[in-house]
């Protein structure tokens, strides 16, 4: 897969081929390489996340394309490891990324951001598209997941999340790390406003006011 390059050459290579249209983007699926991929949910992993911000940063503010991002957080999570074990919320992690990544694109990238928060890198989108994102993995969040808890009995749990979603689109182009920055603070007023919604803003918005 990754034939013997490294892991920032490899990313790079991916975010090149997807702006140049020259070769197929591997699916998410696809990438299973244990160092660029969080071995607990099957995303990417941070390391990994903060390559593409970088690369998506420098070459979408060349080409001053559309692009949005979706930031993730599991409502209760702590509650969850609390009642049931680490292991149960390890399940929920992975269960979580496998249904996020049924909604998404080929062209699009789920990472892990940190604990129970995942990132979604959306090129090519804009604010009203990322919306429409974000509902589908709000829904898709919602059904039973089970579990096996700490005294190996099987349990179910029902979840919720929270989403900030921020975009920015030509003529206004903002830096990726700051977009993120952006996403993050949409979903902490989510989670502030009770949990289980989305939140939305564009760069336009954010810097108008």
């Amino acid at each position: 897969m990754l034939l013997g390059l490294g892991v920032d050459a490899w990313l790079t290579s991916q975010v090149q081929a997807m702006h140049s249209d020259a070769i197929p983007l591997l699916t998410n699926n696809a990438m299973l390489a244990s160092h660029h991929t969080d071995p607990v949910s099957g995303a990417l992993s941070r390391a990994a996340l903060d390559r593409l911000l970088s690369e998506f940063s420098t070459r979408d503010g060349q080409s001053k394309s559309a692009f949005a991002l979706i930031m993730i957080d599991i409502d209760g999570f702590k509650a969850i490891n609390d009642q049931h074990g680490h292991p149960a919320g390890d399940a929920v992690l992975l269960a979580c990324a496998a249904r996020w990544r049924a909604m998404l694109r080929e062209s699009d990238w789920l990472c892990r951001y940190g604990g129970d928060e995942f990132c979604v890198l959306l090129p090519g989108t804009a604010l009203h598209q990322a919306r429409v994102v974000a509902d589908k993995l709000m829904q898709a969040s919602r059904g039973l997941i089970h579990v096996t808890d700490h005294a190996q009995r099987s349990a179910e749990v029902r979840l919720t999340i929270s989403l900030g979603v921020a975009a920015c689109a030509p003529p206004v182009v903002m830096n990726t790390t700051a977009l993120l920055a952006i996403a993050d603070r949409m979903l902490y007023q989510s989670k502030a406003a009770g949990g289980d919604q989305i939140t939305v803003i564009s760069a336009q918005q954010e810097i108008h006011g």
